[in-house]
């Protein structure tokens, strides 16, 4: 049986409704509460290991240095969901399936979430390590910043166009293009210098800061991939009722003449 919608309307042909939000994933909700559930439980865990098994303070910064637990895994996790958006964003632009740009939406959804968080962990780091919240000339810190503001303009995008087909095209150029400011942000320090921003610290090399710090990376994709699954599946069904309303005024104008 095939997954697209017979009969669909102009530029919402082939829109997959059964599609998961990964290739392969079929759903869109099959499997998410284990899913969520298991994010749950892995948070649980890397706050229990946090308290009792990572040192509750280290040399230089003391005990503001745990939230880097927390920091780092937001990084991680935002540099994966912007590279999945491009790479979402270039499969629409190459088979203009709508099944696609619902992926690239709801990656820049979460994608976000996790550039606010990790701006506002690392401005909460420095103040309780370095007694400042923000550092204008920091380039890794200014950079992120703008990279929020340029997929928060993604993101307004996506609402300000009406037309389906033509908001799916806009989008799908501006989220690969987009994809340059995560380079610029990894690079930064190398390319423009480092001033306040975190630096490598020996102590920080200890076996339980390093569990525990693959533990948090672990935690924190699973938590930011059931929320993407939870953006993906609150897409499509608004999509899905989109449709039906269009597909429901058709009949009414067919019906007036």
């Amino acid at each position: 049986m095939s997954d697209a919608v017979p009969s669909a309307a102009p530029g919402t042909a082939g829109l997959d409704w059964r599609k998961g939000a990964l290739p392969g994933l079929r759903g869109p909700s099959r499997g998410f509460v284990v899913h969520a559930l298991a994010a749950l439980a892995a948070l649980l865990a890397l706050n229990w290991l946090v308290v009792t098994y990572a040192p509750l303070e280290i040399k230089m910064i003391g005990s503001s240095y745990l939230i880097f637990f927390y920091h780092l895994p937001a990084a991680i996790s935002m540099g994966i969901l912007y590279t999945a958006m491009m790479v979402f964003s270039v499969a629409y632009l190459r088979t203009r399936r709508p099944v696609w740009d619902r992926r690239a939406r709801s990656a820049a959804e979460v994608g976000f979430l996790a550039n606010m968080v990790l701006l506002v962990t690392g401005s909460t780091w420095a103040k309780a390590a370095w007694n400042v919240w923000w550092v204008w000339s920091d380039p890794r810190l200014m950079s992120a910043a703008v990279m929020s503001l340029i997929y928060l303009g993604y993101l307004m995008l996506q609402g300000a166009v009406e037309e389906p087909q033509r908001r799916r095209q806009i989008s799908a150029v501006y989220g690969t293009l987009a994809f340059i400011n995560l380079p610029v942000v990894h690079y930064s320090i190398q390319w423009f210098g480092q001033t306040s921003h975190p630096m490598k610290f020996d102590s920080m090399s200890t076996a339980s800061i390093i569990d525990t710090k693959r533990f948090a990376l672990f935690a924190f994709f699973l938590l930011y991939a059931v929320i993407y699954r939870w953006a993906y599946d609150r897409t499509t069904r608004t999509e899905r009722v989109e449709d039906a309303l269009q597909r429901i005024r058709r009949i009414e104008e067919r019906s007036q003449t």
